[in-house]
């Protein structure tokens, strides 16, 4: 590799088996970061830590489903088990329930706020003991447009996604002194699966061109886990152009 910017670091990305966490999983290893693979379908985790490896990384899937505090801390285990450390958090895990408020079960709601937010929550306190430890860390967390400004239908997705920004703020003020960065990116409409869902397949089809790669989401994350990164911490980052 020619360029190891993050060689010997370590991070755990949640959700990382297609989309936007695996694009960033992708583009921390080619930098030489080491990684925990986790989400809750075993060939999709499976085929990215597989394409990670073959970048000269060590890695390793975990199936974890992060709205369960026992999945999340057997993930950190495992994590600092085999690297012994932690460096990087990617809170990325999501799921959307597009509905009106009234039809949107208590159910939907629980789920859609428990992936998306509290999934957070769970992840970054397990792992932040181990970065104060060390007095140094990187926590970036992806929300969304929909984390910025509201829209019909995604009462629950946009609750969890403005929460996301919350949680980050203050964060950031929390563990300033520790050392530690937490950022928040907030991207408009990136070309996933997840995209399918709000548009409709035929639309994705022919709209999917002029959508944001996911690649490009994974670039600002890397730019945030350098060590020469200048983004004061705590800050949101909008993206919005393909």
């Amino acid at each position: 590799m020619n360029n190891i910017r993050l060689e010997n670091k370590v991070a755990i990305i949640t959700g990382s088996g297609k989309g936007i966490g695996k694009a960033i999983a992708i583009a921390l290893a080619r930098e030489g970061c080491n990684i925990a693979i986790n989400g809750r379908k075993l060939n999709e985790i499976n085929q990215t830590a597989k394409e990670a490896k073959e970048l000269g990384v060590e890695t390793f899937a975990v199936k974890t489903d992060v709205r369960n505090s026992k999945d999340v801390k057997g993930l950190v285990k495992k994590t600092i088990e085999k690297f012994g450390k932690i460096d990087i958090l990617v809170n990325n895990a999501g799921i959307v329930v597009i509905k009106p408020l009234m039809e949107t079960t208590e159910k939907e709601w629980d789920d859609v706020i428990d992936v998306n937010l509290k999934g957070a929550y769970l992840c970054s306190k397990e792992v932040l003991p181990y970065m104060i430890k060390q007095e140094d860390g990187v926590i970036v967390n992806i929300s969304s447009g929909a984390g910025k400004y509201g829209f019909p239908n995604l009462t629950a997705y946009c609750s969890s996604k403005f929460g996301l920004v919350g949680l980050t703020e203050s964060l950031a003020k929390e563990v300033a002194k520790q050392g530690i960065k937490v950022y928040v990116i907030c991207p408009g409409k990136v070309s996933t699966d997840m995209q399918v869902q709000f548009v409709g397949t035929e639309r994705y089809k022919y709209e999917k061109y002029l959508m944001i790669r996911p690649e490009k989401i994974a670039n600002k994350v890397l730019e945030l886990c350098l060590p020469n990164c200048r983004v004061p911490s705590g800050n949101s980052i909008e993206i919005y152009l393909p």
